[in-house]
């Protein structure tokens, strides 16, 4: 009879010993990653400072040359500093969707001249908003209708869904097809509809396009000099 109670007691430890992970799991609830929170590997060629990126950009069917001059001016574990010039000529239609913007990107000379803030990672994408927040664009392994939200100092809510993500290669760019996540997000500016961005687990930020409430598409494939 003893003997069969030691047995029977290291068996029950042997168990336990096993089985704390499944206790656990039973008491405590599973980590969650916050939407708005994004991590993976920073030190990657696409944050490098210097990295130069060049862009298409589209109004309507008409492409217009800007001369940009794109790149990162610093990179602090995942945080970019992108500058940003470019020239947007006499266009009347590009002068206009310049106002709608909720600050001013263009200096004196009518040239557009300013710098964005981003966090880029093996895992994703995200910007800083005019409170200073981040907000996740993309995540590179994201299940279609994830969702990211934002709530604004004004009261106002930013919303970014998944919409689409691809199986194959079927997005062109540049001279190949990559698969990407399509994101879209509502608009809390006058004269814009909605943002529809496009991401790469290699190329980050592929392509954005900004539907104004006319109907009119302002699209932009980014390339980047890294990658």
């Amino acid at each position: 009879m003893k003997q069969i109670s030691k047995i029977l007691a290291i068996l029950l430890l042997a168990f336990s010993l096993t089985s704390c992970d499944w206790i656990k799991k039973l008491v405590e609830p599973e980590e969650k990653t916050e939407p708005n929170e994004i991590k993976g590997e920073t030190k990657i060629p696409i944050n490098e400072v210097g990295n130069k990126f060049s862009t298409t950009v589209k109004l309507g069917t008409q492409v217009y040359p800007l001369n940009e001059e794109i790149k990162i001016t610093k990179s602090d574990a995942g945080v970019i500093t992108v500058g940003i010039k470019a020239d947007p000529g006499t266009s009347t239609k590009v002068q206009d969707f310049l106002k709608k913007l909720p600050v001013n990107v263009t200096d004196v000379s009518g040239k557009i001249n300013t710098e964005i803030k981003m966090k880029s990672s093996t895992e994703g994408i995200q910007n800083f908003t005019l409170d200073g927040k981040l907000h996740t664009i993309a995540k590179y392994e994201a299940k279609l209708g994830d969702t990211y939200t934002q709530t604004t100092s004004d009261g106002k809510t930013l919303t970014r869904k998944v919409t689409q993500r691809s199986s194959v290669d079927d997005f062109p760019y540049g001279n190949m097809n990559i698969k990407v996540v399509t994101v879209e997000q509502n608009s809390t500016i006058p004269g814009i509809r909605k943002y529809i961005y496009k991401a790469n687990h290699k190329f980050g930020l592929v392509h954005i396009e900004i539907i104004l409430e006319d109907g009119t598409s302002i699209s932009s494939y980014i390339f980047s000099q890294n990658n």
